[in-house]
């Protein structure tokens, strides 16, 4: 007997909506008391901070009567949303100072997204992004919101360039003329999983093919201050959309900014993410459905007293800088004993997008499956005892890609590309062998 919605039927079959990560987070890896346990090299958290961030909690609760109550509403304390206008205004320099009545939370960026997509588009409607980007963009916008999302292929074209423009628009064009409305363009600025910052030249034009198409452009800024010294490159250093004038580039109101508190200040188990917004109509949509999502009392609470404090912000953010810079180094180090490549223009977030093809044993049979391959060794890496997000799950447009989280305690990291590199040690005898 079937007991659910067809819709419900649908999620309940497909297991994909956390899938495999669920299943690690069961069975976590310990030197001591679970040495065979996996070891999480898929979950972007800001792990070398989570001790300073739990000391800073600890030493500055407040418990009071209100944050027993409803609170200011749905979106967030005015508390926590003043608190976080002084932070943008301290440090995404945007162009005209942010209010608070211009910020809205929500229990996480994840819970931001699908707000925002049911707000601005319809179902079948379409979403525009690069690839390869956030594979759980699609989780995010499509599981309610229902939309259609459109991937761009660069061919090899850099996507941070303006170069990269004509490459979207070539996507969008093409769209058009199949019938789709096209309601939004989204950007993972700094990139994830590349980890590279957006120059304000390519923003602007960014924002010129929305404004020729009628778009919203949606900048996820949720990594901004996670950016560190890379001595592989010289990567640009992070702009705000925020900071860029619109005038005469693109109507203010379709410029939108995500943010939250889970990455830079490593406290994704706060849930708490915003939604920056000059456009009124929009603000109104998301607070009619805030409810669904409202953030706790003493998530806001906690997420204030961070950012009051701007001395203890700046040194916070100084620190958190200097260990990705150090993390960056040591996985980098790790990665060339192994042998194994990864993507050397970023600088920053906690990722590195590292070339695992060499390990791909199988190959699609046909040109429609071109990833079987990269399933094949993503199984192999996870009996293995090491969770990866893959390349398909991020829409790359090569298989063999997978994202590695370099801010794992050094331990764990150092235990879990030692084991990759078994993998691919393996596959270097069997090959020779053969």
């Amino acid at each position: 007997m079937n007991t659910l919605s067809a819709r419900g039927a649908k999620n309940a079959a497909s297991g994909a909506l956390m899938g495999r990560f669920m299943d690690v987070l069961q069975n976590p890896y310990d030197a001591t008391s679970n040495p065979t346990g996996i070891i999480n090299l898929g979950a972007a958290e800001n792990y070398p901070m989570h001790e300073d961030l739990a000391q800073f909690i600890n030493k500055n609760s407040r418990i009071d009567s209100q944050i027993c109550t409803y609170g200011d509403g749905a979106t967030g304390s005015k508390r926590l949303r003043a608190a976080m206008a002084r932070h943008l205004n301290r440090y995404f320099r945007p162009h005209l100072a942010v209010q608070p009545e211009e910020i809205m939370f929500s229990t996480g960026v994840t819970a931001i997204n699908e707000m925002y997509a049911w707000s601005l588009a319809d179902e079948g409607d379409g979403l525009v992004l690069g690839s390869t980007i956030y594979g759980a963009f699609e989780n995010d916008l499509t599981t309610k919101a229902g939309l259609n999302l459109i991937y761009v292929p660069f061919d090899g074209v850099d996507q941070f360039s303006a170069a990269a423009v004509a490459k979207y628009e070539e996507q969008m064009a093409r769209a058009v003329r199949e019938g789709v409305r096209l309601r939004v363009l989204l950007i993972s600025n700094p990139h994830n999983p590349l980890g590279q910052c957006y120059s304000p030249e390519t923003l602007k034009a960014l924002m010129r093919l929305c404004q020729k198409y009628q778009v919203h452009l949606i900048s996820d800024e949720i990594y901004a201050l996670s950016v560190f010294q890379n001595p592989d490159a010289n990567p640009l250093p992070f702009t705000s959309v925020l900071s860029i004038d619109p005038a005469g580039t693109i109507d203010s109101d379709r410029v939108h900014v995500l943010y939250g508190m889970s990455k830079d200040f490593g406290a994704g188990g706060l849930r708490l993410g915003c939604l920056v917004t000059r456009n009124l109509e929009l603000t109104q949509a998301v607070r009619a459905i805030s409810m669904f999502h409202w953030p706790s009392g003493l998530s806001c609470a906690a997420a204030a007293a961070m950012l009051e404090d701007e001395v203890w912000v700046d040194d916070f953010i100084k620190l958190s800088q200097t260990r990705l810079g150090d993390q960056y180094q040591f996985a980098t180090d790790l990665l060339a004993e192994a042998g194994i490549d990864y993507h050397r223009g970023g600088n920053s977030g906690f990722f590195l997008w590292a070339d695992l093809s060499p390990l791909i044993t199988v190959t699609g049979s046909e040109a429609s499956d071109d990833f079987a391959g990269e399933r094949e060794l993503a199984k192999r890496i996870l009996d293995a005892g090491v969770y990866l997000a893959t390349g398909e799950e991020f829409h790359s447009e090569q298989p063999g890609w997978f994202r590695i989280i370099f801010t794992q305690h050094r331990d764990q990291m150092a235990e879990g590309l030692r084991r990759l590199a078994d993998i691919a040690l393996t596959e270097s005898t069997l090959t020779h062998l053969g």
